[in-house]
């Protein structure tokens, strides 16, 4: 069965999209759209048309003439400057721009960047301990340190500091030299969205305009990927650097990323923030979560191709790693959830021993958009767990959860305590995901000439979201599953002049709920499909329910019939479950429906029939087991449940 969800259209403003239209000269979609994400004509010239020579000036920023002045001075008398960043894409392409930049005015600069698991996130009063004794004379913070004002205390006397971040800005700001974070209650800077990369760039700028009175524009593709990766609005500011930095990724990047984008197997398409941000980035990011951060900083630092070729393999297997650790651990959790029963209805809290800190939060995640439930995931090293949280729309875990450090004994009473929490402060419509739609399209009028003109919007991310869009009605002509593991989903809908592709990734379950013939409402998103030289429009599926469900309704001659199809069908030996549920689907008997037949397998599991396993290649698989005498079918909970 397919899980229900929320579908909220967005309401139209028929006289503010007519004013866009007129105004701006916009097709009547992407005036739709643009009103969607609040954005009225003044702020739609300078969205659709910003570049480069829009960017603010970086002495606008408080502390800017301080941290010049400073650096400046530092690197003239050739002492030791060393940029203190941190372990995320943020902080890694932050470190490498700003690294770049004093090099190339000469600077004796070198960088450190904490180790995850042993350091933690931000500021170490040791690691700066040990820099003072290394006779650094200027540490320069990127991403981090605008919270670490006792530990700045500790050391001001020693050494020179300069603190540049993006990060909420706390009461008491560090006692720097200076201080660069747009988020200061006495900043004035306009723009409040810079990610830590951007206002490391933006002291590049400064530097470089005070030296050379022109505008650095060096490194952008790098400050791109970490804007992207970073997940802050991509409007303003940010939206002409992602903008710039992505022309120039795919004409010519920086070597790293030149490398990772081979490793990743894209150097035929054109990157996207999509692709920075499922593909690149998780693979800079491996590096902190799994081994150590300062590889990722060697790849964009390095002017060396073999270098950067090997390094880029390594994260790359180094991603392969964090991806096995994950799946290891989510079907862990999965397990824990399912063994809970119903103490897992309102909230999902797993824990594992010695579960790897560095991709639990991912593990959280992919909990949430399982069972969309309020999400706890826990490491537990000796007895203490430490953990991720992740919540779903409408409810504020951090309002619930004060910290998050637990006695391992303790973690039953937190699961009880929380789902006290959710029942009173949770309705059941929260626990419905929403589908969150901008506009209708009749399958009719999804056309390539479409994707060209909503194109105007990108590059997308947060605060200017991927357009989703929502056809209410449409045939399913065939539907088959794909990938080497039989794990994504294509769908194919009819059209008056012929068909649409549609692609729905991890779902192998839709192969079980529809079907050819079945009428579908689908939600997605639009992307080109380019092949042998033909464009067309592709939809990329966030949702997808039929308008009607078929019933499963099981009897005892209808399983005896499917007992034989699916005995033919295995031949006694393994065989893959997506093949014998095709054979199935073909071969069924004409009064049973698709549900209903396919349902047989779970009978069949139940009763020790045939067995589901896992290859060693991770596919699914099925095995025929000779059971011998009578079956009894009421030991089955799923014949029980539909019988009639």
């Amino acid at each position: 069965m397919i899980k229900k969800k929320r579908w909220r259209i967005s309401t139209s403003d028929k006289e503010q999209e007519n004013i866009l239209i007129r105004e701006l000269g916009v097709n009547p979609i992407v005036a739709k759209l643009m009103v969607n994400r609040h954005i009225d004509v003044d702020e739609g010239r300078h969205f659709l048309q910003g570049s480069l020579s829009d960017l603010l000036d970086p002495f606008a920023l408080k502390d800017m003439d301080v941290a010049v002045s400073l650096v400046q001075e530092t690197i003239e008398k050739h002492k030791p400057i060393v940029i203190y960043g941190d372990y995320d894409v943020d902080g890694i392409t932050a470190t490498s721009v700003l690294y770049r930049f004093l090099k190339k005015l000469g600077a004796d600069v070198t960088y450190y960047i904490p180790e995850r698991q042993s350091e933690g996130y931000g500021l170490n009063l040791e690691a700066l301990e040990h820099l003072i004794e290394q006779g650094t004379a200027l540490v320069i913070t990127v991403d981090c340190g605008i919270s670490s004002y006792d530990i700045v205390e500790a050391v001001r006397d020693r050494i020179d500091m300069i603190i540049t971040d993006h990060h909420t800005a706390p009461d008491m700001i560090p006692r720097a030299k200076a201080v660069i974070n747009h988020k200061q209650k006495d900043c004035h800077y306009k723009d409040k969205n810079l990610s830590g990369v951007g206002v490391a760039f933006k002291l590049c700028q400064a530097l470089w305009l005070t030296k050379t009175g022109e505008w650095y524009l060096d490194d952008l593709d790098i400050v791109a990927l970490g804007t992207v990766a970073d997940v802050v609005p991509l409007v303003g500011e940010n939206r002409i650097i992602v903008k710039a930095g992505l022309e120039k990724m795919n004409s010519h990047p920086n070597l790293g990323i030149k490398k990772l984008i081979d490793v990743a197997g894209l150097h035929e398409r054109t990157i996207t923030s999509g692709h920075i941000g499922f593909t690149l980035a998780p693979r800079l990011n491996a590096a902190g979560r799994v081994t150590h951060a300062t590889r990722a900083v060697e790849l964009l630092v390095t002017d060396n191709a073999d270098m950067a070729e090997a390094i880029a393999e390594e994260l790359n297997e180094t991603n392969r790693e964090r991806q096995e650790l994950e799946r290891n651990i989510h079907e862990l959790a999965r397990i824990d959830v399912a063994n809970q029963g119903h103490k897992a209805d309102y909230v999902t809290i797993v824990a594992g021993e010695e579960w790897h800190p560095g991709v639990i939060g991912i593990v959280a995640s992919r909990l949430v958009e399982e069972f969309y439930k309020p999400t706890l995931v826990i490491s537990i090293h000796d007895g203490i767990g430490k953990g991720s949280c992740r919540s779903i729309d409408g409810f504020n875990i951090y309002d619930a959860l004060k910290g998050f450090s637990i006695d391992a004994n303790r973690i039953d009473e937190l699961r009880d305590r929380l789902t006290a929490y959710c029942k009173e402060h949770v309705t059941a419509e929260e626990y419905i995901p929403v589908v969150a739609i901008d506009a209708e399209l009749p399958v009719d009028d999804i056309d390539v000439d479409i994707i060209d003109r909503v194109s105007a919007l990108e590059p997308y991310g947060m605060a200017n979201s991927t357009p989703v869009f929502a056809v209410m009605e449409a045939t399913v002509q065939d539907i088959m599953l794909m990938g080497q593991l039989k794990n994504h989903c294509k769908v194919i809908l009819e059209t008056s002049s012929g068909t649409l592709d549609a692609i729905a990734w991890n779902r192998p379950d839709l192969f079980k709920t529809i079907f050819i013939g079945t009428v579908v409402k689908v939600a997605f998103s639009l992307q080109k499909n380019e092949w042998q030289g033909m464009v067309s429009p592709q939809l990329m599926i966030q949702a997808i329910e039929p308008l009607t469900e078929e019933p499963i309704t099981l009897s005892t001659e209808g399983l005896r019939q499917m007992y034989v199809i699916v005995k033919q069908a295995m031949r006694g030996r393994s065989q893959s479950v997506y093949n014998v549920e095709q054979e199935i689907l073909r071969r069924k008997p004409a009064d049973q429906n698709n549900r209903s037949a396919l349902t047989s397998l779970d009978v069949f599991k139940e009763l020790g029939i045939i067995e589901e396993y896992t290859s060693d290649d991770g596919q699914l698989m099925l095995r025929w087991n000779a059971v011998e005498g009578k079956l009894d079918l009421v030991t089955s909970v799923t014949f029980l449940t539909y019988s009639v």
